[in-house]
Formats: structure tokens, sequence, C-alpha cells
């Protein structure tokens, strides 16, 4: 969700591997919940509210119960105060807040919290607290406490990587990351995390601790090195190398600005690229009219085009990743509307927002923004971030899954070879990013006798048994 700078690549000298499960696997699953309105006339912050990933944890003791939106384009755990002002006039009843000055377990750092995202900030105090999810607790994680200054009535739980603590505050108990924190917890063995979104407009998807399930993805899981910005990995940024568009009745292919540094962000909903790109995307299915949302423009079209078979393909050097138009093209509620200060009925009947849209190069290249792979592309990849190789895996999400078939990651000692000839998918993909099942195959290595056996969580239910706990996401 952050914008920053982008920086040089370094190659990960290490590879994330995967292992079949155990008997007894070190993984965590934890579902997520989709937020489908936004009742609150503030500013928004992926720039449609209503559309977060979110997960509901407890903090201190006694546990104070918040709601956080998953956001893999930021670092930190961020939570508003209810004694900020912004809490103060009532508007962080639906995320709910965290008072550290309640809490028996907090421990407070310092008052140099301040966080900037793309149109709100959090300044406050930086605390460490108990974090409990899924069962599980996390003793003394740093915690972002927003008590001094907020417009942001959403808390926020960053899982890009390295962030503020690792790289301003040095001294502080504890400067891992979330994975980090989890994996020295002892429950997973990898600092790592799979997420699946599921596609656009589901009520549900899931994360996944410490493991990859195959069953949620087709084809071949690709993995890919994270770019580091100023020797820090804080976000999951990547090499994009090349872009095609299929209308219905012939592929055209990007031949400019390839390849180019992209953020995967689970707290933006649309795609930011070049805009000499978005602009030919766009030109190729007929848009031209373009709408303002505070200070970004997003491209009209007609929300028939939902329906289209149109397609954009992304690559990064292998595999592609398929988006449908019907996860670019979305028709915004009036809550969203009046967030941005509009009026319903902005939007004329019939017109849709169209999701591929454009930043002008030069405010790439200052640091003032980065080009962004958002919700739109990541509800139809299967995203994995390892945070002990500095690695990343893509692979076309699976809407058809068949029985769970989860692989442990292993430390990361091993060679990407052996990860994309170990998990490939368990079923195909039409174009667009809707699988068909073939018949639910799975690696033969994963059908020895210590393998763990297949399992379907039902929706709203936590599975837990010998350190293994899944998370089912609600949207």
């Amino acid at each position: 969700m952050r914008l920053a700078e982008l920086s040089m690549l370094l190659a990960s000298a290490d590879a994330l591997t995967l292992r079949p499960a155990r008997a007894n696997p070190n993984v965590i699953g934890y579902g997520i919940n989709r937020r489908d309105t936004s009742p609150y006339s503030t500013p928004i912050y992926n720039y449609f509210a209503g559309f977060d990933y979110t997960i509901n944890i407890t903090i201190g003791n006694p546990p104070q119960p918040v709601m956080v939106v998953v956001d893999t384009g930021s670092s930190n755990l961020i939570v508003n105060s209810p004694q900020s002002d912004f809490c103060q006039g009532g508007n962080c009843t639906q995320y709910g807040s965290y008072d550290p000055t309640t809490s028996d377990t907090s421990k407070w750092y310092n008052n140099l919290m301040h966080t900037q995202y793309e149109i709100e900030t959090q300044k406050g105090a930086w605390v460490t607290d108990d974090v409990t999810f899924g069962g599980k607790t996390l003793t003394q994680i740093p915690i972002g406490s927003g008590n001094e200054s907020s417009n942001s009535d959403i808390n926020i739980w960053g899982f890009g990587g390295n962030g503020q603590l690792g790289a301003a505050l040095p001294g502080i108990p504890s400067n891992d990351t979330t994975l980090k924190s989890i994996h020295k917890s002892g429950v997973i063995n990898s600092a790592s995390v799979s997420i699946y979104l599921n596609q656009t407009g589901s009520e549900t998807g899931s994360m996944l601790f410490g493991g990859v399930d195959t069953s949620l993805y087709t084809g071949t899981l690709q993995t890919l090195p994270v770019i580091p910005r100023d020797g820090f990995y804080d976000r999951l940024t990547v090499n994009l190398t090349t872009i095609s568009y299929n209308d219905g009745k012939s592929t055209k292919s990007i031949d400019t600005h390839l390849p180019t540094r992209v953020m995967l962000d689970t707290g933006n909903f649309d795609i930011k690229l070049p805009l000499e790109i978005a602009t030919a995307i766009q030109k190729s299915f007929g848009i031209t009219q373009q709408f303002q949302l505070k200070e970004y423009d997003f491209a009209l079209t007609s929300c028939s085009m939902a329906d289209s078979p149109a397609v954009v393909s992304f690559g990064f050097g292998g595999e592609l990743i398929n988006v449908p138009m019907s996860s670019l093209v979305v028709n915004p509620p009036d809550s969203i509307l009046e967030s941005y200060g509009l009026p319903a009925g902005t939007l004329p009947e019939g017109v849709c927002l169209f999701l591929i849209n454009g930043f002008k190069d030069e405010l790439v290249e200052s640091g003032q923004l980065v080009y962004i792979l958002g919700g739109a592309f990541l509800a139809n990849a299967y995203l994995v971030s390892d945070e002990d190789s500095q690695e990343v895996g893509l692979a076309q999400a699976n809407f058809n899954p068949g029985p769970s078939n989860i692989l442990e990651i292993a430390p990361a000692n091993g060679g990407i070879a052996g990860i994309s000839n170990s998990t490939t998918g368990n079923s195909t993909g039409k174009p667009g990013g809707t699988p068909t099942p073939t018949g639910g195959a799975v690696p033969s290595s994963t059908q020895t006798g210590d393998s763990m056996k297949a399992w379907q969580a039902p929706t709203g239910w936590v599975f837990a048994a010998a350190g293994v706990f899944t998370l089912l996401l609600s949207m």
C-alpha cells in the first residue's frame, strides 16, 4: 500500500524450497474477510473503500479485538488508538481500535511512529504487545499506535517485508517482521505466507503461513527475486517483463517500458502501470474517457465490458497470469463515491471504472509513486512470499480447487529448479483466470506415507492440529 522510490535489483542467493507436508506439518492457515461497503465519509485508502481484505485479531491483555487489512504493500502492524481525535469523532467503530494504556502486556518504545500511505497518514507511538489470531499468540510484536493523528479508519497489518522498524529503529526490542515473528515463535518452519484472494466478487479467500496449497493454483509456481529498496526488502517488488492483451479476436503485445518494476499490493485494488502502457491498453478496448478520484485518474467504460471475453496477460519471465475483464471493470457503490466527497450517482448508469490506469514516469522516477499490481491482478494469482530467501512465487489462481494439497516450505537452501519441478498446480486454467479441474493430479512426492492427508476447511472454520491452522478470508 505504501508508495516510495524503487531501487536496483539484487539477486537473491537462496531459493524458496517446498517439501511434502509431514503428518503434522508446521503451517498456519488463516481467513481473510473482504469488506463490501464503507459507511464512513472519509478518504479511501486503497482507492476503493470496501475492497479491503481483512482478518480479525486481538491485541494485548485483556484482549482488544480489531479488524486489520492484510497489506503486502507495507511492512508493519498499524492500529488506531481510541484516544486519537479521529477515533474520538466516532470514525473507528467498524475496524476497531487498540489502547496500549489499558493492556497489561504492552510496552512503550517511543513516539516516533509516522506512517504515510497513498492518501492517509498515521502518527503516534511505537509499542510492543501480544497479538493473537487463529488461536496462536505472538508475544511482544511491534505495533504502531495512531494516538497522535490519523485520517484512516482502517487498521493495517503489513506483510511486505522489512519495514520502518528494521530500517529506522534498530534499537527496538523486536524489529522482526510479521513473518519473522511467526517463524521465531516455532509454529512454522519458514518466514513465509501464501495468499489466495479468490476471484473478484467472491466472499472468501485464504492465507497459509509456512506452506503452499497446490490445489489453489494451476500450472507452475514461478519464483521471482524480490527487489530491495536501499538495501531493505520492505515491499514485494518484482520485475514485470511482458504484457499482452486479447480482445477476443487477436493478441497484441506491449513493446515499450518493459521490463519495469511493480509492487504486488493487496492493499490497493487497481493496477497502476507506466502511462504509455495503460493508455495503449485502454485505447485497444475503445476506452478514452477519464474520471478523477482525488488526485488519481481512472478510465471509464461501459459496465457491459465486464462480460467481454477479453483478457490482459502479465508475464514475469515464465508463465503468464491472465486477468479477465470481470476483474478489471467495476461499478463502485455510492458509499465509495461518497467517501471521496462525491455525491451518489456521480457516474451515469451503466458506466464503470476500468482498473488499469497509469502513472507518469517522472513521478515514479522521482520516488513519489511506484507501479502497482493490486487486487484486480492478485485476485487472479496465487501469491507466495518467502522472506528467508527474499523471493515470491506466482501462479494462476484456481477458482475450482479440489481437496487441499499442502506442501510445507522448507528452509531456504535449495534451488529454483526444485520449486518448479515440485509445485505444479492440480488443474489447468482457461484464459482469464477461470481454470477447469482436470481430476486433481498432485505431485507424486506428496503421496508418500508421511504426507498430510488432503483436507478442505469449511468457510469460517479454523482448522488446528499439531501446529497447523488455517484462516479463511471473507470479503
